[in-house]
C-alpha cells in the first residue's frame, strides 16, 4: 500500500513539472503587445433649458460599461440611454465604431438650480469620467397687462378686455410712497359706478406656479380665463387710516416654492405699482349719486319708481364719518333756506368700518300748496367741517345762490307735487293754423303721453323709456315727430302755454333748432316752430323746460325725424 501512494505521487509531481515547463515556454515565445483600454477626452457638455438630452460618444477598445452616479440628488435629475432603455449603467462590446449613448433630464423647467451629472466609463478594469453634462436653467417669465377702462361709463369694458402691450415691472426696493409721489407706470384703481368699492383687473401670464403679496389695504382675487393660459387678477382695495387719504403700494407675484422673503434671482419676483385714491371726502350714493330724483305726494308720501307710496324714502350712503346732509329751497323772494318742509335722519355705526354704508330716511310734510322742490347737498366730512351755521355758510352773500365750490356735492332734487298751482298749468298744442299737417299719415305727428300704458306699447323706443320716471314724477311728456320734409317747408308751429325760464336743447344735438316767438292775439302764449332738417332720419332729441334754477322741470318735449 505503501509503494502505491509513493508510486503516484511520483506520478503528479513529473506531471506537474512538464506543465510548468509548457507555460513557462509558451510565455517565452509570445512576443505580441499587452491591450490596455482608451479612454476619450473629457467632454463639458450642456442639456439647454427646453431640451431634454444630450449625446456622449466614444470608441471603445474593450467591452464596456458606460454609468452615472445614483445618488439622490443625480438621481432626481438624470438617466443614461442607449436610445432604447433608460438606466443608470449601460454595458457594450468593444467596437471600432464610435458608441453613441444619451444623457436625459426630466421634461421640467429648472430656473435656480444647474443640475451637474458625471458619466463614468470602465473598460478592462479601469474607470473614468469621460463627460461631465450641466442642466440649463430657463428663465421665468411674467406678464401683467391691465384692463381698459371706459371714462364715459365709469366703467371697465365687460367682458374685460386687456391691454396687448405687458404693464412696466417696478424695479426698486421701497414698497410704499406717498400718494403724490407715485412711480412712473403705476396703476391707479378705479371705482365703476356699478360697484362699491375701488377695484381694477388684469390678466397675469407666467411660465412658473406664482402667488400674490399684497399691502395691508389690497385684497387680490386670482381666476382662471377659461381658454387661455392665464389668469384674470381682481384687485381691490379696502378702507384704512394707512390709505385715507390714497397710498400707494408694490405686489408682487413670486414663485410658490421660494421664500418670498429671500430672492434667488431669475425673476423669481415679479412687482408692480398700485395706487388707490383717498377717501376722506367721497360720497357714494347708490340710489342716486348725481342729479337724482326723489319723488313724495302731496300727502308727503315718498313714491318710489314703481309708484308706489312709502311713509318715508330709506336709503344709504356710504361715507367716511362726519358727512353733512342739507335740503335746502329757493323761496319766492329768491332767497335759499335750509327746507323745513323735509326731515334728514342719518345714521352712523360708531363700531363699523372706517368707510362704511349707512342708512338715511327722507321724509316730507303735506303739501297744501303749490308743488314744491328742494335741492340735496352731501357734504363729506372735512368740507362739513367748515359749516357753523348752514343758512349763512352754504349760500353767498346775498342768499340768492349755493356758493359755487359747494354746487359739486349737489346729489339729488326733491320734487313733491301740490294741491294748488301757481300758474294755470304748462302745455304744449298744435297752433290751429298748421294743424292741417299734423296727424296720423301726415307731415308730423304729435302726442301728448297720458298714461303708462303708452310705455308699455313702445317699450322697443329705448330712447322715450329713459323718461319714463320723469312721467311717473308727474312731468308732461310729449313726443313730436317730422315725418317729412313738408313740416319743415311749411312751418308747423306750437302753442306753449304756462311760464318758464328755460327751454334746453342737448348741445350735442346740434341737429335739432327751436325757434320762439310771441303770439301777440293770445297773451301768455309763446308760439314754437321746430327745424329737424339737418338732422338725420334716426335722429331723436328733446327740448326741456325748466324753471330758471333748473330745479323745476315743467315739460319734456321729445323730437323724433322720421324722415
Amino acid at each position: 500500500m505503501k509503494n502505491t501512494i509513493l508510486h503516484w505521487t511520483s506520478v503528479l509531481l513529473a506531471s506537474t513539472a512538464l506543465m510548468l515547463s509548457a507555460c513557462s515556454s509558451d510565455e517565452d515565445t509570445n512576443d505580441g503587445p499587452t491591450v490596455s483600454p482608451v479612454f476619450p477626452d473629457l467632454a463639458t457638455l450642456t442639456i439647454p433649458a427646453g431640451e431634454t438630452s444630450c449625446e456622449v460618444t466614444f470608441t471603445p477598445n474593450m467591452d464596456w460599461t458606460a454609468s452615472i452616479p445614483t445618488d439622490a440628488e443625480t438621481a432626481r435629475w438624470f438617466k443614461i440611454s442607449d436610445g432604447t432603455m433608460e438606466d443608470y449603467s449601460i454595458s457594450g462590446k468593444a467596437s471600432s465604431t464610435p458608441v453613441t449613448l444619451y444623457v436625459t433630464t426630466i421634461d421640467q423647467e429648472t430656473f435656480d438650480e444647474t443640475p451637474v451629472c458625471e458619466v463614468s466609463l470602465t473598460m478592462g478594469g479601469q474607470t473614468e469620467v469621460i463627460a461631465r453634462i450641466t442642466r440649463g436653467n430657463a428663465a421665468r417669465e411674467f406678464s401683467l397687462f391691465a384692463s381698459d377702462y371706459d371714462t364715459n361709463e365709469d366703467d371697465f369694458i365687460i367682458p374685460y378686455v386687456f391691454s396687448q402691450s405687458a404693464m412696466t415691472k417696478y424695479t426698486g426696493t421701497e414698497t410704499s410712497f406717498p400718494y403724490e409721489n407715485a412711480p412712473e407706470g403705476t396703476v391707479e384703481m378705479k371705482w365703476p359706478t356699478r360697484v362699491g368699492e375701488f377695484m381694477y383687473v388684469f390678466k397675469a401670464q407666467g411660465n412658473f406656479e406664482w402667488l400674490i403679496s399684497t399691502p395691508e389695504w389690497i385684497n387680490a382675487t386670482s381666476t382662471a380665463i377659461e381658454g387661455e393660459n392665464a389668469n384674470q387678477i381682481t384687485l381691490t382695495g379696502k378702507f384704512t387710516e394707512e390709505n385715507i387719504d390714497g397710498a400707494v403700494g408694490v405686489i408682487d407675484f413670486y414663485d410658490a416654492s421660494i421664500d418670498k422673503d429671500e430672492d434667488p434671482g431669475n425673476n423669481a419676483h415679479n412687482k408692480y405699482c398700485i395706487s388707490m385714491p383717498a377717501f376722506r371726502d367721497i360720497v357714494r350714493h347708490p340710489f342716486a349719486n348725481i342729479n337724482g330724483t326723489f319723488s313724495f305726494n302731496a300727502d308727503g308720501k315718498y313714491l318710489d319708481t314703481n309708484g308706489t307710496e312709502n311713509d318715508a324714502l330709506t336709503t344709504t350712503v356710504s361715507s367716511t364719518k362726519g358727512l353733512g346732509i342739507y335740503a335746502v329751497d329757493l323761496h319766492d323772494n329768491g332767497w335759499y333756506y335750509l327746507t323745513d318742509w323735509v326731515t334728514i335722519t342719518d345714521s352712523w355705526d360708531d363700531s363699523g368700518e372706517l368707510f362704511q354704508s349707512h342708512s338715511y330716511t327722507i321724509t316730507a310734510t303735506a303739501n297744501d300748496g303749490a308743488a314744491r322742490t328742494a335741492t340735496l347737498l352731501a357734504l363729506p366730512a372735512s368740507v362739513n367741517a367748515q359749516i357753523n351755521d348752514p343758512l349763512y355758510d352754504l349760500f353767498n352773500a346775498e342768499g340768492t345762490d349755493i356758493k359755487a365750490e359747494y354746487k359739486q356735492y349737489i346729489y339729488a332734487t326733491i320734487e313733491q307735487s301740490g294741491t294748488t298751482s301757481d300758474e294755470e298749468g304748462f302745455s304744449i298744442e298744435v297752433n290751429s293754423s298748421t294743424s292741417h299737417m299734423v296727424g296720423e299719415g301726415k307731415a308730423a305727428t304729435f302726442v301728448k303721453v297720458d298714461s303708462e300704458q303708452y310705455f308699455y306699447d313702445h317699450m322697443d323706443d329705448d330712447y322715450l323709456i329713459n323718461y319714463y320716471e320723469y312721467f311717473m314724477n308727474g312731468v308732461p311728456i310729449y313726443v313730436l315727430t317730422y315725418n317729412s320734409a313738408a313740416a319743415e317747408g311749411g312751418s308747423v308751429l306750437f302753442d306753449i302755454k304756462g311760464q318758464y325760464d328755460n327751454a334746453m336743447i342737448p348741445a350735442a344735438d346740434t341737429w335739432l333748432h327751436a325757434e320762439y316767438m310771441p303770439d301777440d292775439y293770445n297773451p301768455g302764449v309763446t308760439m314754437m316752430m321746430i327745424d329737424m332738417s339737418q338732422g338725420e332720419a334716426s335722429n331723436k332729441s328733446n327740448i326741456t323746460f325748466t324753471s330758471a334754477n333748473g330745479m323745476q322741470t315743467y315739460a319734456i318735449l321729445l323730437c323724433y325725424r322720421n324722415y
